[in-house]
This record gives structure tokens, C-alpha cells and sequence, in this order.
């Protein structure tokens, strides 16, 4: 059977875009690889790393004649998936149309209601999906299979959910080979060596119930890990094959376990030297061990999600994200110490954020001083605690709502949903000049100017910075 999976287009502009990762889609490689290990014809169309006009698009996808054709979904770009989906049933009405991903997994009922396409699917895809294409091509009814939401005359069936995947080192690797490394990039906060780049997973899920956040969502909090030695034989299959030299570890927390991941930088130190590498972190697995290890395996840079500078407000956060401004301190520490570049996020709006708490967060920006510091305003995450009460609360209609992306906020106040007492537009407000107070301090400017490594990362800097400071 001819597979098309499309990763839709994100409507971002253009001080967007230069902040954000166009990574590979792992979700897509990875159901490619199962389908093409099922024996099935896979083509993989990447629309947001590589944008096309709208006829372009339909005849991108028409052109492969998809008998099933599978659409990621996300809140922040499910309009464009709607329009995509219109347009391939105008054109190829028999192909069979699922949605998957956070948004379908979540709100299945809603998503099918506003396309035509024929099914969702709930959470993970890799043994459902070429179920259903096994189906399909013996020319049988999908009903009933489990893990979908499935049109049923003028309404919708939903079977049985299935559990997460136990092993999921048994997957076979990504299906890199369908997708062009040259339409992917890190940006300039986040870069390192300037060459091709490729995302890669250690562990699926995450053990902290935050509750802004929805990783956890459909896993039970329960994070299923990788064979190390796989890991890395993977990672030096892509370095060989496809002149990859830097890597972004999409792991919720690449550290929440600090023994693998010290067994997992062992290997890449003496399998796979000179490679770069980042990794998101938490502060309280931070170590001289951990942080030694992963400097001489290569990592270059680390991602603390901070949230905010007040101690009240991180406890409010989730059973499980009792983080200590302590030892955000000397993670930080840490990772200057052996040479890393630190990057730091902070959320301003959570529920019961003041001006009072909002500034502790500046303050405490400024005393950490990393690499770089980001501030973006709360955009209630479909399948997050925060955004199921902002239901609840009628601040939110799940049906239009279209928020989620974290940096939705920078391009104003349209889809800020107060979570606080504070007004959207004294929350953006807030977020525009607390960027601005930290990236504008010279010595800080100097510093940046001095750590570039290429013209083109200067020019990136220099247009951010005109960006930050014009608004």
C-alpha cells in the first residue's frame, strides 16, 4: 500500500521561525520505518521545513497517488491540517485519511468534526497504523481496531485505547532516508558547529506531571527508555551515512535517569568522538559526575526549563516538579564550569502569577546570567492540566482554540488566555521588556559577540536583537 505522511506547515512569522528548532519528524520517520518494515510504499511530506504554496502542496501530495495518508496534528497548525485534508479528499476521495499526534490523540471527536478525514488515532502509531493499512489493503472494515476514533455515519466511534509501547528499543530506527537533512536547522540560541543537524530519542514519556505541560499525556507518566549501545549505533549510522555532526536529543529530560545517561555518554566518547550534541536537563539530577561525563561525550549545550524565579510559584507547578531555586543555581554553575552553553526558559502567566512573582523571575534571569534566557507568555498546551481548566472555566472552547505553540505569544496578544490575574496585554508586555532588559546589557552583548562562531550566526544575532529591541 502507498503511504503519505505530512507534516503540516506552521504558521509561524518570521521573529518566530529564527527562534524555533525545524528539526526531522521523528513522530513520521518512525512510523515510516514500521510501515516500510510491514512492507508498505512510504513517502514523507515535510511542508514545515520545507514550505511550498498551496497548489504546489496538493500536487505534492496527489502525485504519490496515497491509497492511506496519515496528517501529524498540533494545535498551533491543525487550520492548515484541516486545509490540506479538504483538499487531498477533493482530489483523491478514495484515499483513506487519519489524523494522529497531540491534538487528534486528544481531541479526536473535535478534529474529525472539522475535516473529512476517516479516522484518528490515539497516541502512539507504530503497530496501529500498519494495523490499519493491513486492513485497508485487504479490503476490510477498520472498525473496531483498537487506539482509533473512527467515522461512524454522523458521528464518531472510539475503541479501546491501547497502552503505550512496553520496549521500545524493538522499533526499528527512524526512516531517515525519506527525508532531506539539508531543509533542517537549529537556530542560532541553540546551534553549535553550524553543520547538518538531526534529532534523536533516548526515551519516550516523562515522569513529572507538570501542570503545564502535556508529555505525559496518554503515557501515564511513565517514561519507557532505549538500549544505550542502540542509541548510539543509531547516532553513528546517521553521522556516517548522512554527514550529520550535531545532534538534539528530544528527550523530555535527557538526565532524569543520571546512570544511563553517564552510560550512554560513555559509549559516544569512545564510539562516536568529535560529535556535538544538546539535550533539555533538570536541576536536580545536575551533578560534577553527570556534567563531566557529558561534556567529554560531546555535549555543548543544555536547556533548563526554569518556569519562573519565585520558590512559591515552582511548588505550584506539580506533585513532581519540586525543583529548588538552589539547584537551578548550580546546574548553571555546572554546566559553565565544564564549558557549556546554558539556555534557560521562563513562563510568565501561570496561575497565580503577580507583577511581584513575574519580576522575581527577571531577577533571578539576571543573577543566573546564561548563554541565553527566553521569557514567553503561558499558552494553555492542549492535553495540559492548566489548559483542561481553562475549560472548565470557560476561558477556552476546545472546538476554535488554536494556541499552544510557545512562542504563539510573541506575535501578540490574539491567543493569550490569562491563567492569572494579570490582563494579556500586561503579560505580553511583561515578556517584551524583561527580554529586552536581558538581552540589552552590554557586557552580555559582548559576550554573545564574542562567542559567535560564524558571519551567519552573527547576522542571525544582529537580526534578533533588532527584532527584540524594536518591539
Amino acid at each position: 500500500m502507498r503511504v503519505l505522511l505530512v507534516h503540516p506547515p506552521q504558521p509561524l512569522g518570521r521573529a518566530q521561525r529564527e527562534l524555533e528548532n525545524v528539526m526531522p519528524p521523528l513522530n513520521l520517520l518512525y512510523l515510516a520505518s514500521s510501515l516500510k518494515k510491514a512492507g508498505h510504499e512510504v513517502r514523507i511530506l515535510d511542508l514545515y521545513a520545507e514550505p511550498r504554496q498551496p497548489a504546489e502542496e496538493l500536487a505534492a501530495m496527489t502525485a504519490f497517488k496515497p491509497e492511506l495518508a496519515g496528517f501529524a496534528t498540533y494545535p498551533g497548525s491543525i487550520d492548515e491540517v484541516y486545509r490540506l485534508v479538504k483538499a487531498l479528499k477533493k482530489a483523491l476521495p478514495e484515499t483513506f485519511v487519519v489524523l494522529g499526534g497531540l491534538y487528534a490523540s486528544y481531541l479526536p471527536e473535535i478534529a474529525l468534526g472539522q475535516c473529512p478525514a476517516d479516522a484518528a488515532l490515539l497516541g502512539e502509531g507504530e503497530l496501529a497504523l500498519p494495523e490499519l493499512a493491513a486492513r485497508l489493503t485487504a479490503g476490510e472494515t477498520p472498525a473496531g481496531l483498537p487506539g482509533y476514533c473512527l467515522r461512524d455515519g454522523n458521528g464518531f466511534t472510539r475503541a479501546a485505547p491501547r497502552p503505550p509501547l512496553a520496549d521500545i528499543s524493538a522499533l526499528p530506527w527512524p526512516a531517515y532516508e525519506l527525508i532531506n537533512f539539508d531543509a533542517y536547522r537549529l537556530p542560532p540560541t541553540r546551534a553549535v558547529t553550524g553543520g547538518r543537524v538531526s534529532s534523536v530519542l533516548s526515551a519516550r514519556g516523562c515522569n513529572f506531571s507538570c501542570s503545564f505541560c502535556s508529555h505525559h499525556y496518554g503515557y501515564a507518566c511513565a517514561i519507557r527508555v532505549r538500549d544505550p549501545e542502540d542509541v548510539v549505533a543509531e547516532m553513528r549510522h546517521v553521522a556516517e551515512t548522512y554527514g550529520v555532526r550535531e545532534f538534539r536529543f528530544e528527550d523530555c529530560a535527557f538526565t532524569a535517569d543520571p546512570a544511563r545517561a553517564r552510560r550512554i555518554c560513555t559509549l559516544l566518547k569512545e564510539r562516536l568522538p568529535g560529535i556535538a550534541w544538546n539535550c533539555d536537563a533538570r536541576a536536580d539530577t545536575a551533578s560534577e559526575e553527570l556534567f563531566t561525563a557529558m561534556r567529554a561525550a560531546g555535549c555543548r549545550r543544555v536547556f533548563l526549563g526554569v518556569e519562573t524565579g519565585s520558590q512559591k510559584m515552582l511548588g505550584a507547578l506539580g506533585a513532581n516538579k519540586a525543583i529548588r531555586l538552589d539547584q537551578v543555581r548550580a546546574a548553571v554553575a555546572l554546566a559553565k564550569k565544564h564549558g557549556m552553553r546554558v539556555n534557560c526558559s521562563f513562563v510568565l502567566g501561570l496561575p497565580g502569577e503577580t507583577r511581584e512573582t513575574a519580576r522575581e523571575s527577571l531577577a533571578f534571569a539576571l543573577e543566573l546570567d546564561p548563554d541565553y534566557a527566553m521569557f514567553a507568555v503561558l499558552m494553555p498546551v492542549v492535553g495540559s492540566s492548566i489548559f483542561n481548566q481553562a475549560v472548565r472555566e470557560g476561558k477556552i472552547d476546545p472546538v476554535t482554540y488554536r494556541g499552544g505553540h510557545y512562542l504563539a505569544s510573541y506575535a501578540g496578544t490574539g491567543r493569550v488566555v490569562p491563567m492569572c490575574g494579570l490582563s494579556a496585554e500586561e503579560l505580553v508586555a511583561l515578556m517584551r521588556e524583561f527580554n529586552k532588559k536581558f538581552c540589552a546589557r552590554p557586557a552580555y552583548l559582548f559576550r554573545r559577540l564574542l562567542a559567535a562562531r560564524s558571519a551567519g550566526e552573527l547576522r542571525s544575532l544582529a537580526w534578533g536583537a533588532a527584532h527584540i529591541f524594536s518591539r
